[in-house]
């Protein structure tokens, strides 16, 4: 391509006026003075669309990859504040990645099938007591997350956890070549977004590519931190890991208490109570204490972090309305998140225990088999009501099984039916919007 903005022509400069305006939005509708704004591609947008918009919204450089939009600007500052490459996706990772070589922070690489948009909140909650630390913000965990949540790491940051999500084989070996991890935790492996890995053995294999990476970095603080309770990933032999387990030999052993509502532990001499609910979170629990010891926090420190956590994400968020009590766990659901959310439901000791399950998604050729499996469990508890929502369960709601198609409609039942002293479970994957039933209830 022969336009290049000769101003802006290499990642090296590119980078250095990233220095001056740290500040990066893919959201043209959410630009500030002074902002770069990478204009990407989707399958429904196209961001190059709004060059011109966020530079008069006070954009300080838009990097774009329509050279037709570039060549047709005809204001000159507008043009030359605008950075024309082959692929707007591709220069911010390259961005990333070039600013990530140059920082001296401690990168700490977090995947896993279920669980590691909570430990990463309880990791960043330890960390903070005693470093100043950052995270990735919600779960901007994919290839586009990443790289934003490297570019928003500052050169005073000591330590930085950054949440990396796949779907399909390979992409969190993708992610490490970005964000090169000097340290990596694998809360565990299950069977989420199947549909894409179409097996177990590739989503062990797409997982463990984190573990891989930080090996073959071969930092001089190099470390992995290993569930030993997850088969896919105790075998791991590197030599400098730190291991936890609550149900075997281990660096760090806790005992989860499942009498208590709320995840418990029993740790070197402490009693942790979380605000988190189900006992699952437990081993959310111990990763965040594991790695606080590791890098050398109190215990009673570590103690007053977890505990003071408060979830706020509709992840096994405990919401006290005027009438009931609900479980909101309805950020995302899988086979082996949805399976622990029922027997966390069932041990709980509470009245009037009820249970709203929305679909799984991305199950592909096992999606029957699963939610049929899902089904069966929750029917074995002792639980005074079901409600299914979603396509995926509408031939298998029978007898005093209610169903619904979607959300709202169950929504509109609610409003009407005004139940009252429950302890209700919400769950289900994001899109089926499990969510809008807190406000009924």
């Amino acid at each position: 391509m022969e336009n290049y903005n000769k101003s802006f022509r290499t990642i090296e400069e590119l980078y250095e006026l990233y220095k001056q305006y740290p500040n990066i939005s893919t959201d043209s509708r959410k630009i500030e003075k002074g902002d770069i704004f990478f204009a990407l591609r989707g399958e429904n947008f196209d961001g190059n669309k709004f060059a011109i918009k966020a530079l008069e919204q006070g954009a300080s450089l838009v990097v774009l990859d329509s050279e037709q939009i570039y060549l047709e600007t005809t204001n000159t500052n507008y043009q030359e504040r605008m950075f024309l490459c082959q692929d707007s996706l591709e220069t911010l990772q390259q961005l990333a990645a070039y600013h990530r070589d140059r920082l001296t922070t401690t990168i700490i690489g977090i995947s896993g099938t279920n669980g590691k948009t909570t430990t990463k909140e309880l990791i960043h909650a330890v960390l903070s007591s005693k470093f100043t630390t950052q995270a990735t913000v919600g779960n901007l965990n994919n290839h586009i997350g990443v790289p934003l949540t490297l570019l928003s790491i500052k050169p005073q940051t000591q330590i930085a956890i950054v949440e990396m999500g796949a779907n399909h084989v390979g992409e969190i070996a993708f992610l490490c070549t970005i964000a090169k991890p000097d340290m990596g935790i694998l809360t565990n492996v299950g069977t989420a977004h199947i549909e894409g890995f179409k097996t177990r053995e590739n989503i062990i294999k797409t997982k463990r590519a984190l573990f891989e990476s930080v090996k073959s970095n071969n930092k001089p603080n190099g470390h992995l931190f290993v569930n030993n309770d997850d088969e896919a990933l105790c075998d791991e032999n590197f030599s400098k890991k730190t291991t936890y387990s609550l149900l075997d030999s281990a660096n760090y052993n806790a005992v989860s208490d499942s009498s208590n509502a709320v995840s418990t532990i029993h740790i070197e001499g402490l009693t942790i109570q979380s605000q988190l609910i189900g006992k699952y979170n437990a081993y959310n629990m111990l990763a965040a204490y594991t790695i606080g010891r590791h890098f050398g926090i109190d215990k009673h420190d570590i103690k007053h972090s977890i505990e003071q956590y408060k979830p706020s994400n509709q992840r096994s968020q405990i919401v006290k309305t005027a009438r009931n009590t609900l479980i909101l766990d309805c950020y995302n659901a899988n086979p082996s998140s949805c399976k622990a959310a029922i027997e966390s439901l069932a041990c709980m000791q509470a009245e009037r225990k009820m249970i709203f399950m929305g679909a799984m998604r991305e199950l592909g050729d096992c999606t029957e088999e699963e939610h049929r499996n899902c089904l069966e469990l929750m029917k074995s508890k002792d639980f005074e009501r079901i409600i299914l929502v979603g396509e995926e369960y509408k031939e298998m709601a029978k007898d005093e099984i209610m169903w619904f198609e979607n959300s709202s409609q169950m929504r509109e039942y609610l409003k009407e039916e005004q139940i009252s002293e429950g302890t209700i479970l919400i769950k289900g994957s994001r899109t089926t919007k499990m969510e809008i039933l807190e406000d009924v209830l």
